[in-house]
């Protein structure tokens, strides 16, 4: 069963633009650490908060597939190098599930 996961982010303001660098290459690893190909989102309009946010998806083969991510992707020497730039940059992160529909 295929789950969908997206997550959304609010940036601290004044780091969007580093936040969607760190994100690029978080998807670039994802894609060669667990072979998924993600999708990074930007809102086009809105105001206040709404401008710094970033919503990425990424569809993994099982909710099971999705709880083993954090190991794989924590053994990359890459991906812990970039976490704690994250971490400068990330006020806030909400995670929500998707299944396909039949």
């Amino acid at each position: 069963m295929k789950v969908m996961v997206r997550t959304i982010m609010k940036v601290f303001p004044g780091k969007i633009a580093e936040a969607m660098e760190f994100e690029r290459k978080h998807m670039a690893i994802a894609n060669r650490v667990l072979g998924i190909s993600g999708k990074c989102y930007r809102p086009l309009s809105g105001g206040g908060d709404t401008m710094r946010t970033i919503v990425s998806e990424g569809e993994f083969d099982s909710l099971a597939a999705f709880e083993a991510h954090p190991e794989k992707m924590g053994a990359d020497s890459e991906m812990r190098a970039l976490m704690p730039k994250f971490e400068e940059v990330i006020e806030s992160m909400e995670v929500e599930f998707y299944l396909p529909m039949p």
